[in-house]
């Protein structure tokens, strides 16, 4: 998850307060990485979704919901 999340944001162009909650993305996927508990998927997804209502329409093309249900 942290390496998908990783990559997806690495082509976003983010604003402060996106660097924020992309940091929180990050370190929530590498929590759930580790631990893949459910209270950190809800967590994560939850910080996903407004990071990603924040961005641009043209960054929006990763899905970390269906990169959780993969597993």
């Amino acid at each position: 998850m942290e390496e998908a999340i990783n990559a997806w944001l690495s082509a976003c162009e983010l604003d402060a307060e996106q660097n924020i909650l992309a940091v929180l993305v990050r370190r929530l996927a590498a929590e759930f990485d580790a631990k893949p508990h459910t209270s950190t998927a809800a967590e994560l997804r939850k910080t996903y979704l407004e990071l990603r209502a924040s961005l641009k329409p043209t960054d929006l093309d990763f899905d970390p919901l269906r990169e959780m249900l993969q597993r």
